[in-house]
């Protein structure tokens, strides 16, 4: 097969070729039963002879032509093929097997119409033009024989002396109800046809389009998944980050300090420096084994989980603030309310809150700082606030720093508030307030 020559097209081609060679056949083998039994071939010539006028091969190429590009354009195929058949019911008054190639392009416009209600339109315009033309075609196949009946009558009455008393009867009227029924009768036919055609057609529309919206939501499904996976590693990313950032701001600058006061403290007291050493070392370690937690959080080794260390919270804040007291700096906490067990999320950002804040305070507000660190447990919320009297911000400074970008992160996630600025009395005031759910009723008051 040549590749110029598409696939559909040779197959339309050969069902064009098999109806013609059905419709024209009998025709065809008509003398070789005319030959062996001529009386009995009478009958059977009137109903199959093979068509001999150029009206009827005119239509024959319309329909053959609305076949070939049925595939490409199939309101074009529907139009000719409509033609050609409408022709031929006009003509011969009857159906024939060619004309059979109108419900076949009728199921290809069903099967492609982007709109039911059109599809539907052209199914009932088609049976009313058939309807149409058969009577059409009845009154003309009558008015022809009644017109050769005369020439003969004529014909006889010249040839004869004597008159011919009997009359040629004229045609029936040409909306009778008669023939309007058998028209209806004998069109039924092409009509389930027609129908049976379209059904098919708009049942394989709509499989298609269902097929195609499924195909679409499985895209669609897909590409949120991708997008939520982003997302997620994203918001991973930048939780590691934030942790990160906390951990290492705190670890340094708790060393730092430690590594001064030692190193003012080595030569008058040695003890002294041993012990802010030995502090730097026990911070470092310690800030170490959780970078390695945050940093291992992605793994799923069940002996390396097993090693890692919990997550800290307000259970943790008393080692903390030793921490920072070992440092020199002076420390208050105040705990309002009844403590009460908080839920992870709360607890983790509650701690971290409090370390990125002790944190700024020892690297900016300055030595002999004071620190207030109050918790207040209420019943719908955890209020936290660390307010120092350092020298609070310096000139220029609008306190939106990383340590305290993370803080508002932190808050913003939970649906909290948060407060930053200047302390009443000098110095810088971190208050976040984080909610709490609400408690579950265990029974239902009377």
């Amino acid at each position: 097969m040549p590749r110029f020559v598409p696939r559909h097209l040779l197959t339309d081609a050969a069902l064009a070729l098999v109806l013609v060679a059905l419709t024209v056949g009998p025709g065809l083998v008509l003398g070789f039963v005319a030959r062996t039994n001529p009386d009995a071939a009478k009958e059977y010539v009137d109903k199959t002879a093979l068509p001999d006028g150029r009206l009827w091969w005119a239509f024959a190429a319309l329909i053959v032509l609305g076949l070939l590009v049925r595939q490409q354009q199939p309101p074009l195929a529907l139009v000719l093929t409509g033609a050609g058949t409408f022709g031929h019911l006009f003509t011969e008054a009857k159906l024939q097997l060619l004309d059979l190639a109108l419900p076949l392009v009728l199921y290809t416009v069903a099967a492609v119409a982007r709109n039911r209600r059109i599809s539907l339109a052209v199914l009932a315009l088609a049976m009313l033009l058939t309807y149409v033309a058969m009577v059409g075609g009845r009154i003309y196949v009558e008015q022809q024989e009644f017109a050769g009946k005369r020439r003969v009558q004529e014909q006889v009455e010249r040839a004869s002396v004597e008159k011919v008393v009997k009359t040629v009867p004229p045609p029936a009227p040409v909306f009778s109800a008669d023939r309007l029924v058998n028209v209806g009768q004998a069109v039924m036919e092409l009509w389930l046809l027609l129908v049976a055609a379209y059904a098919v057609g708009d049942a394989m529309r709509s499989r298609r389009a269902h097929l195609a919206a499924v195909e679409q939501r499985t895209a669609d499904l897909a590409r949120e998944e991708r997008q939520r996976a982003a997302l997620a590693v994203a918001a991973e990313r930048a939780r590691i980050t934030r942790e990160l950032h906390d951990v290492v701001a705190h670890g340094i600058s708790v060393m730092v300090v430690q590594a001064q006061g030692a190193s003012a403290a080595l030569d008058r007291h040695p003890d002294r420096a041993a012990t802010a050493l030995q502090h730097v070392i026990t911070t470092g370690r310690a800030s170490l084994a959780e970078m390695r937690r945050l940093l291992a959080a992605g793994r799923t080794d069940p002996a390396e989980d097993a090693r890692l260390a919990p997550l800290p919270g307000l259970g943790a804040l008393p080692a903390l603030i030793d921490q920072f007291r070992s440092t020199g700096m002076r420390i208050e906490l105040h705990v309002d309310g009844a403590p009460a067990a908080v839920p992870a999320a709360v607890d983790l950002s509650a701690y971290r809150i409090v370390q990125e804040a002790l944190t700024n305070t020892l690297k900016h507000a300055g030595p002999d700082a004071g620190v207030v660190l109050r918790l207040a447990f209420e019943p719908e919320r955890l209020r936290v606030e660390v307010a120092d009297d350092g020298t609070g911000l310096a000139d220029g400074a609008d306190g939106r720093g990383n340590g305290l970008r993370g803080i508002a992160e932190r808050v913003a996630m939970l649906a909290g508030e948060l407060e930053i600025g200047r302390a009443d009395g000098g110095g810088f005031r971190v208050s976040a307030a984080l909610p709490l759910p609400a408690p579950e009723i265990t029974s239902i008051p009377r």
